[in-house]
């Protein structure tokens, strides 16, 4: 009797010390809530990677030059739009003549390229004042102080045309409808908060006449 008692408290000993070492297994082997997997050092530098070059992670639009003119020799520009950070579009632009380049770009009728600065966007468009200023016209307002004032997006209908008026009085002239339609349907879709202008370069800047 006492043997049989013996065996069968060996046998629950060595049953309960197997049943102890598989829960202790299982619990090594899960994730605590607060743990987590260490980060691919790939991943890191894709998230910390610049999408922009203004690093801003909203809806806006930048011009920037290009260092390339149109068959007339008038400078172009990229116009290039941002959605939460992220490029969208590009599309071509002029500003300006070729003869007016290195004018006053603060003074009020120069037909100078707009000045550098950050600018707001209109979310619609109205009609042009003037035939060079297309049917649709999308005005921009300069956030700093300057003598420049009715600025904005059109199509420029003579472009790289040989009649005295490629390019624009100082706006943002497209080069053709679609592109124009493009930037419409972008700003109707996203708002940008601002346009950032940065195309006064060391070409013209030495320059410009006071």
């Amino acid at each position: 009797m006492l043997i049989r008692i013996f065996l069968f408290s060996l046998i629950s000993l060595i049953l309960v010390s197997c049943q102890s070492k598989q829960q202790e297994k299982q619990i090594n082997n899960l994730v605590t809530p607060n743990q987590s997997p260490k980060p691919n050092s790939q991943d890191s530098k894709i998230a910390t990677r610049n999408t922009n070059p203004l690093n801003y992670f909203g809806n806006f639009m930048t011009l920037t030059p290009t260092g390339q003119t149109n068959a007339l020799d008038n400078p172009l520009y990229k116009i290039s739009l941002y959605a939460d950070g992220k490029l969208v579009h590009s599309l071509i632009g002029v500003s300006g003549r070729k003869f007016t380049q290195t004018r006053n770009r603060h003074q009020s009728g120069t037909e100078a390229p707009l000045p550098d600065g950050k600018y707001t966007v209109a979310t619609s468009t109205i009609p042009g004042a003037i035939a060079e200023a297309g049917e649709h016209f999308l005005p921009i307002q300069p956030k700093f102080k300057t003598e420049r004032s009715a600025l904005g997006f059109h199509v420029d209908p003579s472009f790289e045309k040989n009649n005295g008026e490629d390019g624009t009085a100082g706006c943002i002239g497209l080069t053709n409808k679609e592109d124009l339609d493009k930037l419409l349907n972008y700003v109707q879709a996203y708002q940008p908060e601002f346009l950032d202008v940065k195309i006064l370069d060391k070409t013209y800047a030495s320059k410009i006449q006071d």
